[in-house]
């Protein structure tokens, strides 16, 4: 059977946890009806949980709107009086006037700026950024950014098997959130780990023999997070800016990881790959999204790595592997020289003819890793 297209969530991560496993259980006919009611009280309650904040920032919102209000009013209520004081009474009343309204103001923004109804206290504000301490809970009650890219339930399923086996290792990294200058919160990064944190979180009240999960492995009240709040003066692009931003940063590659790639193997790719590099300038680009016939080193790198060409062909140093990629480089441009390169490329000669100019013909395809 073919694989469904993950449908695009604009609620929160919550619900589309909640929505999956009912979807995984709804194709189980042994699954008991007693079971099958809890998995769609459970996707219920996730939906009631994001409606819950919606409410929340909105009480918040309306509950300054009504003391700035009661405010106005009383400076209204003063103003009257103070024309039928005495005049030494009305300076003094017009000193208090300053010093009340201002000691209230500062203890109203004091608790807005350092507590949030949702997300609790906060631990710094940047001016650009807060740091928050959330939980799990409530982060998967927050929507997804609109242009977020697709939520996939499968991957946060095997994070969250992955994370099992390393709990003691807490959790690496945070939680991005975008705030709209209305105080409308959502995920602009790291929508994966709070699916992840979702399905962790459900494991807490796991029993019957099941490996469970509690505070003391990785605590799941304590999630930190970052949130980015858009000021009246930003742009108007402020989510998308910094969505850009924040995938601005290349992933770690596969041969770079620890314990991956042996020492002696990295060390000969690493080698070679820089000799080409420094060898063919042209070719080689810094953006690991570059198009054909160019190449980036890191891209390279982990693509030879991945083949298993070393092993393959015992290669054992720099050169016979240089040695082997000359040879490769031979065949691919007697393959585009016969006119594959036209076919491949749909009609774009302009990646040919530059691959001809420098003579460099890998970067057309990587199919020489594989033949």
């Amino acid at each position: 059977d073919e694989a469904e297209e993950p449908a695009i969530v604009k609620l929160s991560i919550g619900e589309a946890v909640a929505e999956a496993i009912a979807k995984e259980a709804s194709k189980h006919d042994s699954i008991m009806e007693k079971e099958r009611i809890k998995i769609f009280q459970q996707a219920e309650k996730a939906a009631l949980q994001r409606v819950q904040n919606d409410l929340l920032l909105r009480e918040r919102k309306l509950a300054l709107q009504r003391w700035e209000k009661e405010l106005e009013e009383e400076k209204r209520r003063e103003k009257e009086n103070e024309s039928e004081m005495m005049e030494e009474k009305e300076e003094a009343q017009q000193e208090q006037e300053k010093l009340v309204p201002m000691q209230a103001k500062e203890k109203e923004a004091d608790y807005n700026d350092h507590h949030h109804p949702i997300l609790g206290q906060v631990l710094m504000d940047f001016g650009y950024k807060r740091l928050h301490v959330a939980s799990a809970k409530k982060l998967s009650a927050i929507p997804i950014w609109e242009k977020q890219r697709v939520y996939r339930h499968d991957r946060a399923k095997v994070m969250a098997n992955d994370k099992m086996k390393t709990l003691e290792l807490g959790l690496p990294g945070v939680v991005a959130l975008h705030e709209t200058p209305d105080g409308t919160l959502s995920i602009i990064d790291g929508q994966h780990r709070v699916g992840m944190l979702t399905i962790l979180e459900s494991k807490k009240s796991v029993s019957g023999g099941k490996k469970q999960v509690n505070n003391a492995q990785l605590n799941l009240d304590q999630i930190l997070v970052e949130v980015f709040p858009q000021k009246s003066s930003s742009s108007s692009t402020h989510a998308k800016d910094l969505f850009t931003e924040i995938n601005k940063a290349e992933p770690v590659k596969l041969v770079d990881m620890p314990g991956v790639a042996p020492t002696k193997d990295r060390r000969i790719i690493d080698d070679a790959a820089m000799t080409l590099h420094d060898k063919y300038p042209e070719i080689f680009k810094p953006s690991q999204r570059c198009r054909p016939p160019h190449l980036n080193i890191d891209n390279l790198r982990d693509a030879i790595f991945a083949s298993g060409v070393l092993k393959k062909y015992d290669l054992k140093n720099k050169t016979s592997l240089l040695k082997w990629m000359q040879e490769m480089n031979d065949i691919m441009a007697k393959k585009y020289e016969i006119g594959g390169g036209d076919v491949i490329f749909d009609g774009n000669k302009n990646a040919l003819l530059k691959a001809k100019k420098f003579g460099f013909y890998l970067g057309l395809d990587l199919s020489w890793l594989h033949s």
